[in-house]
């Protein structure tokens, strides 16, 4: 439990005592994120703050992590740092979505081949169960590139991705924690305390983004463990917290770039765009829409995350041809219901005014 403390209050004050440091070197290198058509924000804001998430993350599980235990580790620490030069490289200089692409498939392709991070079964969600090696290689690949890119898209108002990668982080943490698994526990919480610590920089109004450095750094940390917990769960007998389906509780956990990935792209297929223009329609800009603030659409966005979770955990006896329907179902509704309760409200107070 020492080491589990340890790790969350190390990468608390690494990242916390980073972002200062790493706000005015971006004031005076003039290093920053500048509003666009599509930005939810009309100041520039340095967009470093992903280097102090890194520092506080690496820096805590390669000063506490056992020397026996390291082995498991090594792995991900290599793709992190890779991850980390090409999200700085983009924060200051702006990269191709090609050359992107290309590293990206890069981490993929280490964390399937070398850390055993590759999806061999669906576990009978959606009816289906195992896959051949050329399937599970394509499907991983796509499974890994596919997160990364969900979560960095979602990284568009202040504390949204942050809040999104506690939620995420959390259930993760509790599961490798009641299941004994070290490692993978500490990296959940190293996540959880880097993150609040950027988050008190990245409120309302924010003193630093955590950039494409961050979000692509959470997001492939975090679809790392995820590949991991659904090998865990459904490979070894015996587990204290044993899921019936895992893939379905994964979705869950990553519920909200899901979704919110899904239906920009099919938005944006529908008008004849490529999926990859980028525009104004992803869910917290509905939310901005809608008169909301930034801080009440994360909190709203977080809200339902961490909701799905727990529908996915209650209903976790049935299959995923009910659970996943559901929680898409579920959000839909949530996301309408409080959008038409701001829109009323923003209504009833012009006819009053």
């Amino acid at each position: 439990m020492a080491y589990y403390i340890l790790v969350f209050f190390i990468s608390f004050i690494v990242s916390y005592m980073t972002m200062p440091i790493l706000i005015k070197f971006a004031n005076h290198a003039t290093i920053y994120a500048d509003p666009c058509e599509r930005s939810s924000h009309d100041k520039k804001v340095p967009n470093l703050g992903g280097i102090g998430i890194f520092l506080g993350i690496v820096f805590s599980m390669l000063l506490l992590t056992p020397n026996k235990l390291f082995s498991g580790l090594q792995y991900i620490l290599a793709t992190q740092f890779i991850i980390f030069f090409l999200g700085l490289k983009d924060d200051i200089f702006i990269l191709s979505a090609k050359n992107k692409l290309i590293i990206q498939i890069a981490c993929a392709l280490i964390l399937i081949v070398l850390s055993g991070a590759r999806i061999t079964s669906f576990y009978g969600t959606l009816g289906i169960y195992e896959l051949t090696d050329t399937q599970s290689y394509i499907f991983s690949i796509i499974t890994i590139v596919g997160l990364v890119n969900a979560f960095n898209l979602i990284d568009g108002i202040n504390w949204l991705a942050g809040l999104i990668s506690i939620s995420a982080a959390t259930f993760l943490s509790i599961w490798f924690i009641t299941n004994g698994f070290i490692i993978f526990a500490g990296l959940s919480l190293a996540i959880i305390g880097s993150v609040i610590a950027f988050l008190i920089y990245n409120k309302t109004p924010a003193r630093i983004f955590m950039g494409d450095t961050g979000s692509l750094l959470l997001g492939l940390t975090l679809t790392f463990l995820i590949i991991k917990f659904i090998n865990l769960n459904h490979t070894l007998p015996n587990l204290k917290f044993q899921l019936r389906s895992a893939p379905s509780m994964a979705v869950s956990i990553f519920f909200i770039p899901i979704l919110d990935t899904l239906r920009v792209f099919l938005i944006r297929i529908k008008e004849k765009r490529s999926p990859l223009s980028p525009d104004k329609n992803h869910l917290h800009h509905i939310l901005l829409d809608a008169n909301f603030t930034h801080l009440q659409a994360a909190l709203s966005l977080f809200f339902i995350n961490s909701a799905c979770i727990i529908i996915s955990l209650i209903l976790n006896r049935f299959t995923g041809k009910i659970i996943i329907p559901l929680l898409f179902v579920f959000s839909f509704s949530l996301i309408n219901v409080f959008i038409f309760s701001r829109v009323k409200k923003k209504s009833l107070n012009l006819v009053i005014n």
